[in-house]
């Protein structure tokens, strides 16, 4: 199976955004973009099959959520071997309303992909991961949305609790992930909900980005792809009260 390239691109979309003119951007701290990598090294990744996860505890002081991922996670394989995650292979990074995602390959030849959801507001507590891989048989499709390819998988996760609902969709195929979140919290962000929700991008380390308030939702959408193609992706995503969101057609 191929490896995904990585290339650090973070969007966001909405049903209905507006043209890349009309998009507001994001300005944060002290940003500086990290150089794209062309490819991931196989050496890194060990051949045996993965037994266990270590999950550590973040250090203190840390304050950014590729940091808390890289240090927080640990393999561990059946020959006895160990294999923390690496900064080289991170895809997309985002930090929104107090919520951290990472995206990135993982040296697992079973689950190479990873996609990290941390909530900053609890000092860095992990709310959930995805880890998958792309199926022998694959059952892609295009969702009803307008992808950047023809067809790809997905995987989804509810990381709900009591005081904060947090759903992530993740779309993928050999080259290219994307993820969707959608949450209620967004109190301390930029942005209106209106009836045509403006999309704001967002300047990051790893990738570029961007959020909108929909329907008293936060939709935020993470992707190695390009700002166009993110931008036409939001413009086809339907509206957060939908049953099917973010899909148009029945999964």
């Amino acid at each position: 199976m191929k490896r995904i390239g990585v290339i650090c691109v973070l969007l966001l979309g909405l049903a209905g955004c507006t043209t890349p003119e009309e998009t507001k951007s994001v300005e944060t701290d002290e940003v500086e973009k990290v150089e794209q990598v062309e490819g991931i090294d196989e050496s890194q990744f060990p051949n045996a099959e993965v037994t266990g996860t270590m999950i550590a505890e973040v250090p203190p002081g840390t304050e950014k959520v590729s940091d808390a991922v890289v240090a927080q996670i640990t393999l561990q394989y059946e020959d006895g071997s160990t294999k923390q995650l690496s900064k080289d292979h991170i895809l997309t990074e985002t930090m929104v309303g107090g919520i951290g995602l990472v995206a990135m390959t993982v040296p697992d030849r079973a689950n190479p992909f990873g996609v990290f959801i941390h909530d900053g507001k609890k000092g860095w507590a992990q709310r959930g991961m995805q880890r998958f891989g792309v199926p022998e048989t694959s059952n892609a499709f295009t969702h009803g949305l307008d992808l950047p390819v023809k067809e790809m998988e997905v995987i989804s996760s509810d990381y709900s609790v009591n005081d904060w609902p947090v759903k992530l969709w993740t779309l993928y195929d050999e080259t290219h992930l994307i993820s969707i979140i959608e949450t209620d919290d967004f109190t301390e962000i930029e942005g209106e909900i209106s009836d045509q929700p403006k999309p704001y991008i967002m300047e990051q380390a790893y990738g570029s980005g961007l959020y909108y308030l929909s329907q008293g939702k936060l939709i935020i959408v993470t992707g190695n792809i390009s700002e166009e193609e993110l931008l036409k992706l939001a413009d086809s995503l339907p509206e957060p009260s939908s049953g099917s969101f973010p899909f148009r057609d029945s999964e």
